[in-house]
């Protein structure tokens, strides 16, 4: 119980989106290291981040 209540002020300093945004860029990485998103996604994601 005392582990619990320790750790949760740890996960409250974490902000959420910087969170997110590293869970997703890593979940991103991962599929695209492994060949299992379609080429179209790379280009089009290429495409939204350039403006």
């Amino acid at each position: 119980m005392t582990t619990a209540a320790k750790s949760t002020p740890l996960l409250r300093a974490l902000p959420l989106d910087k969170a997110v945004g590293g869970v997703t860029i890593a979940s991103f990485l991962w599929l695209l290291a492994s060949d299992s998103i379609h080429p179209i996604a790379v280009y089009l994601l290429g495409l939204f981040l350039s403006f």
